[in-house]
């Protein structure tokens, strides 16, 4: 690393090991004008502080110390360097302090890819106890998919995912979070509402709004799988994203759908819940990051989650 120190019209260039040395031992002098003390307090000799003031002004080409038996003054280029001495030394000291909050996790970025479940369940509670405790990361929040995540995981985009299982888990870590069963989202009035259990084989003459293939194939299939198990293939006539269309459209009477029961309080009163029995599926949610990453912040993020949930 190079320094540039300006004097008027002059530019002088000292090396970073010359800075960190002699910069130090110059401002020490200058703030004692006394070799001794500004010695006693480097813990140093006295003439091998002399020597390196003076090779610090052989090397710049100028004067910064007026020395007399009984006197030390500062020049005028001496009071200019020596303000300029403290600011890079700031420079300095800031440079290795922002490192060493780095190294431990307390500075430093975030990206969290998370699906919809998520936000309505642990990370939230995650994010605050995280920001608590360093407020200076920066977060960068995506809602994705759960195989969006997994490829941008892989592509290095997010730091952690919040996603459900099963996925490809090559290069991966996994930490499993949650599981909820299914329970079926019905009109008012509907005729199953009437059922004391209702199980797979009730939905044979229904129509579904389900989430998408492409967002969520091994649930998507499991769900066909199951039908066709009992003896029907499924009418879907719809397909959403949004966990809130799907309801509205159930309250609107173009079919049912299905919610993990730890969300039904997400229903509103339009609706009905009714839990589905005897269905081999769940919704499982779980955290997941590249076994390679050796991010101190996400490592900090991991502390606080294991904590937090386990």
């Amino acid at each position: 690393m190079i320094v540039q120190v300006i004097f008027g019209i002059k530019l002088i260039t000292l090396s970073y090991y010359m800075e960190l040395q002699q910069l130090r031992y110059f401002v020490m002098v200058a703030e004692e004008l006394h070799f001794g003390r500004a010695a006693d307090r480097l813990h140093i000799t006295q003439p091998a502080l002399s020597k390196q003031i003076a090779n610090l002004e052989k090397e710049i080409g100028l004067a910064l110390l007026i020395r007399t038996k009984r006197t030390v003054k500062l020049t005028t280029a001496g009071q200019v360097f020596l303000d300029q001495s403290k600011h890079l030394l700031s420079q300095a000291n800031a440079a290795i302090q922002l490192t060493r909050r780095t190294a431990r996790g307390e500075e430093g970025h975030l990206t969290i890819g998370f699906t919809e479940t998520a936000t309505h369940t642990v990370l939230p509670r995650l994010v605050k106890e995280f920001r608590s405790n360093y407020p200076n990361v920066e977060l960068t929040m995506l809602g994705l998919s759960t195989e969006a995540q997994v490829t941008a995981l892989n592509q290095d985009q997010i730091d952690i995912a919040f996603l459900h299982p099963p996925i490809d888990e090559r290069g991966l870590n996994l930490h499993s979070i949650s599981s909820a069963n299914f329970a079926v989202v019905l009109p008012q009035q509907h005729p199953l509402l009437q059922c004391e259990k209702i199980t797979p084989e009730d939905l044979t003459n229904e129509s579904f709004i389900i989430h998408p293939r492409q967002e969520g194939p091994t649930l998507y299939d499991g769900f066909i799988q199951i039908c066709q198990t009992v003896g029907f293939h499924p009418k879907i006539v719809k397909e959403s994203i949004s966990l809130q269309t799907r309801i509205c459209l159930v309250a609107a009477g173009l079919g049912i759908t299905f919610v993990p029961e730890n969300l039904q309080f997400l229903v509103g009163s339009e609706v009905v819940c009714k839990a589905l029995q005897d269905c081999p599926i769940c919704l499982r949610l779980a955290a997941a990051w590249r076994q390679n990453s050796i991010s101190p912040t996400l490592r900090e993020f991991l502390r606080i989650m294991r904590e937090t949930l386990d």
